[in-house]
């Protein structure tokens, strides 16, 4: 049984673009684990940048797995995405724990991953 639920996976979702994505996400953890200088922009915003795409085209294969290969993300849908992460990162986190801060900046990161994800990635 388990081999039918293998083939109805839609390999073909992680795109080229999204692996190079997830390196380049993968890359900067490996810099701040060795604790390695990097420019405040890279420091500061790039896993902001990269966070919702990564997220949302993980999504994306799930939703195909469930729903069938035709399955594409609405704009409602990632927007939903941008707005929840945003609430909880930039919002309610900082209201709780230290170690988080609101930042606009950030709320405007999200929506252009958003934005990345669904031109070049929702295919």
């Amino acid at each position: 049984m388990a081999h039918r639920a293998f083939g109805r996976l839609i390999w073909r979702t992680f795109t080229p673009l999204f692996w190079c994505l997830l390196v380049l996400y993968l890359a900067h953890r490996v810099l701040v684990w060795n604790q390695i200088p990097r420019p405040a922009w890279v420091r500061f915003y790039l896993d902001d940048l990269l966070c919702l795409p990564i997220i949302l085209t993980v999504a994306l294969f799930l939703m195909r797995f469930f729903f069938g290969a035709r399955v594409r993300l609405s704009k409602y849908q990632i927007g939903f995405a941008v707005l929840y992460v945003a609430l909880v990162f930039e919002v309610i986190l900082p209201l709780f724990m230290p170690r988080y801060t609101g930042d606009f900046f950030d709320v405007l990161l999200y929506a252009g991953g958003g934005w990345f994800f669904y031109f070049f990635l929702n295919k």
